[in-house]
């Protein structure tokens, strides 16, 4: 792989996406390619390099999961153990069905838990207040029937490696796997990075510009969200799953990290990625044998693709809302390099022509939590809102019209992709399922 063109490739990708600074980090052939561009602040002269840190947003899912992988293989979890088993406080939890889940369930997103929790106290810190809040609240679905994305039951985990360890998680995760690979830890909620740290941006292309933004994250939510690092790191802990990094037969064994790739028969990551297996998101297609995971944080973006079989790895960060841009025209690049790295693109079948479904049986509220989407009418067409001031557009696609992209008008993203279940009694729409997260309809809304 010529390194001057895919350098030069990379910075000219990040300047037509408006990235102001990424890193792409590539692992074959037994040697890393490691590569940067652009600045760690707009308006700054300061460069990244490649041992700049930028937060993973949810890559950090990965971190926690092979520690709570590693727990496994010393014997002191069992992926089938409930977490009722190591949390007191999922003891008499408000809906029973919650003490029934499990370990494995957890790391797989089929464990049935709100995508999202908030604490009153957003600066609250302990994760046994956290779980304690969480077992009083109720299920999405029940156990192991579903897959949904949950940030929640990543911060359960969290509280599981505590109870076993009686170590913080983030102690955990530093002593048990950040540091034996060699990475120095930057976590947004610890002591003052080390190292230099990226500023997020948010980015507006037909307005030509980009501004900071500081990222916004519940110290709870850290095994969710809350690690940073480099792309080289993120290539590290690929080559951890490789088994061919340094002490990697210590720190994962063979059998736990066979367990983390396998797919979970429940995980139908709709939107998101191809399958999921335990930690990990899988890409290309049920027998690619590619692995890894996608972040996004307040102006900036993570994304980690590695296979096993073949000892590749590649690693891309940035601090720009349109790093989901970006990734896809690296991923173009390299496989025209001859890496053919797997990637996830839900096929949207456009509806046939004169025959677009009337939109009416979606209208509505849909609940994950505390979290609402509303659906509704908007200039001859349908507006996804939330809370927290989200606005897409939606189109409606395939000959049912229960296939959907989304595109936010307040940022430049990648779309989402998502789909209605429908109630197959009344015929309207039951569930909505957008980025891997399942909401449940509340009302139709009127029409």
């Amino acid at each position: 792989m010529e390194v001057q063109y895919v350098g030069d490739r990379l910075r000219e990708l990040a300047a037509e996406t408006g990235v102001p600074g990424a890193q792409l980090a590539v692992y074959t052939e037994g040697e890393t390619l490691s590569l940067a561009t652009g600045v760690r602040r707009i308006g700054a002269d300061d460069a990244v390099d490649t041992g700049t840190a930028f937060p993973y947003g949810s890559v950090s899912k990965a971190f926690t999961a092979t520690v709570v992988m590693q727990l496994v293989s010393d014997g002191d979890v069992e992926l089938d153990d409930t977490v009722a088993e190591f949390l007191p406080e999922f003891a008499r939890p408000a809906d029973p069905e919650m003490a029934a889940v499990t370990v494995r369930q957890l790391l797989s997103h089929t464990g049935g838990m709100l995508a999202d929790h908030e604490l009153d106290d957003a600066d609250e810190r302990s994760l046994r207040r956290y779980a304690a809040a969480v077992a009083a609240t109720g299920l999405l679905h029940r156990p192991g029937e579903v897959f949904s994305y949950s940030n929640t039951g990543y911060n359960l985990l969290g509280r599981v490696i505590e109870a076993v360890t009686d170590l913080s998680w983030q102690a955990a995760v530093e002593s048990f796997l950040l540091r034996p690979l060699g990475i120095d830890p930057y976590f947004l909620h610890g002591p003052a990075a080390s190292r230099a740290v990226a500023t997020g941006h948010a980015v507006r292309l037909e307005r030509g510009g980009a501004h900071p933004v500081e990222v916004f994250l519940p110290p709870t939510w850290a095994p969710a969200s809350g690690l940073g690092g480099s792309a080289e790191d993120l290539v590290a802990l690929a080559r951890l799953h490789f088994g061919d990094s340094p002490s990697a037969a210590d720190l994962l064994d063979e059998d736990a990290r066979a367990e983390m790739h396998t797919p979970v028969p429940a995980a139908d990551a709709f939107g998101m990625a191809d399958g999921w297996a335990l930690g990990l998101a899988r890409y290309g297609g049920a027998d690619s044998g590619w692995l890894g995971h996608d972040g996004t944080v307040d102006g900036g973006t993570a994304q980690l693709r590695f296979h096993p079989g073949r000892r590749v790895a590649v690693a891309l960060t940035t601090n720009a809302t349109t790093g989901t841009l970006l990734w896809p025209r690296i991923v173009a690049e390299l496989r025209k390099a001859g890496i053919d790295v797997a990637d996830h693109q839900q096929p949207v079948p456009d509806a046939p022509p004169g025959q677009q479904p009337d939109p009416a049986r979606l209208l509505g509220d849909y609940l994950n939590g505390d979290t609402r989407f509303t659906i509704a009418r908007h200039e001859g067409g349908l507006r996804l809102s939330d809370r927290t001031g989200l606005l897409a557009d939606m189109t409606l696609h395939g000959p049912d019209g229960l296939l959907f992209t989304a595109r936010r008008t307040d940022a430049d993203e990648a779309p989402y992709t998502g789909r209605f279940v429908l109630d197959g009694a009344t015929g309207e729409a039951a569930l909505m399922q957008l980025a891997g997260r399942s909401a449940r309809r509340e009302r139709p809304a009127a029409r």
